[in-house]
This record gives structure tokens, sequence and C-alpha cells, in this order.
């Protein structure tokens, strides 16, 4: 077992969060942080601040990169969030955090009992990674009675607004409740891809239907391969 001090890498989601109220019943000390990068959905960082509100001790760390938050750096330079590079994660999530992290530590991370193969050793020396959901065989709907019994709200499920992993459903929830947002987010699309068709490439889309924000989000019917999302996202904890 790694000495040190404990860290919860905290989303805001439904498992960080029922891990985080686990591991105060459990009396044990931690630090639990988020990393907010400026481009989580508003529900996601409302949530946080809701809980910081009701006394619940949560760091935020606001992550940077050449000093701008995420949409606005990929804004910048006309790049695109893609699934199969998760680049954003680790800008603005996984190394920000590594670098707030004093070692030795153990770092608690919310995967739950229904996903322990996303579960991995840390590369980091004198980090020491634990899944208490996975090692009491809490599933999803067992996270969700933990925030019940303590009388909070359930949290959606967290993640940025830009974020390529996101279901055709959701694309059209953001066009619907926040329609800034979705212009923000075609805005970024269009700008991307007229760089890299410029360059002589194929576009490439936000959506895992291969097809532009303005087509997806505005269809009348779902698409049903188009809901289901080709893997997982470090950020949805």
């Amino acid at each position: 077992m790694t000495e040190g001090r404990r860290y919860l890498s905290f989303g805001g989601g439904v498992n960080s969060t029922a891990l985080m109220l686990l591991l105060l019943d459990w009396g044990i000390e931690f630090e639990a942080v988020y990393a907010d990068h400026g481009a989580d959905w508003p529900e996601t960082r409302d949530y946080v601040a809701m809980l910081k509100e009701r006394g619940y001790p949560i760091t935020v760390l606001e992550t940077r990169r050449a000093g701008l938050p995420l949409y606005d750096y990929y804004l910048k330079y006309q790049l695109l969030p893609i699934r199969w590079m998760r680049h954003c994660t680790s800008a603005y999530k996984v190394k920000p955090l590594k670098a707030y992290f004093q070692k030795p530590c153990v770092t608690y991370l919310g995967i739950d009992a229904g996903e322990p193969h996303r579960g991995t050793p840390s590369r980091v020396e004198d980090e020491e990674r634990e899944y208490p959901l996975v090692d009491e065989g809490i599933d999803r709907k067992g996270c969700e009675d933990i925030i019940k019994g303590h009388g909070l709200p359930i949290p959606r499920k967290s993640g940025c607004f830009v974020c390529p992993f996101q279901r055709v459903g959701q694309w059209k929830e953001l066009l619907t409740r926040h329609p800034d947002l979705y212009c923000k987010a075609r805005a970024l699309e269009e700008a991307a891809n007229r760089r890299i068709t410029a360059g002589g490439k194929p576009p490439i889309y936000l959506s895992n239907t291969g097809r532009p924000l303005s087509a997806v989000a505005m269809e009348d019917q779902l698409d049903l391969f188009g809901e289901r999302t080709p893997g997982f996202c470090l950020c949805e904890l």
C-alpha cells in the first residue's frame, strides 16, 4: 500500500459523486479534485457548485493550455476533439491532475463494478490507483442508490459539450437545452474542417455518425446506430 496523500479524481458524474460519498462515509481522508476546463455541460458545473455550497470539500482546479480553456484553445487552432486520440482528456484532465497530485499518493477513480475492464494500474511512479466501487461490487444503480441515500439529486452523465463520444440524442439535447453551446460546437466543427479540407483531406465530424452537426441535430428521426457510443470517455465518471 502506497503511503502519502489520497485524491479522488472527481468528474461530477454519478460514479465519482457516489465514490466521494462512500469515502466520506468510511472516514477516509482525501481530497476530491475537479478539473474545470470550461467546457463541461452547464448541468455538471452547476452540480459541482451545488455540492460545494452544501459543504462537500471539492477542489476546483482550473485547467488551461497556453492560457486558454478547452473550447477556446481548440477554436483558436481549428482543432476537433477526436475519439481515437482523446487529446482533450489528456491535456485538460489527466495531465493537470497528475501535476497537481503530490507524490507519493493514492488516486481513487470512479469506475463501477459494471465495467471493471476500465481499471488499469498507474504508470506513474509513486502513484497507486484504487477502484473502491469495483472492489465493493457497486454498479451504476448502486451508485445512484448511494447518492439518493444522502438526499442528493442524481447528476447527469458528465462530459464536455463538444465531446465526440456523445450520442445523437445528446447532440439533440444540446440544441434544445443549450442552443448557444450547440452553435459553439457547430462553429468549432466548421472552423476545423475549413483547415482540414484546405489541406486536401476529407472532413471529420464531432458526431460518430460521420455527418456534420447541422444534419445530425436537426433530424426528426434518431439514427439508431448513431445513438450508440463506440467506447468511453474518461471524463464520464
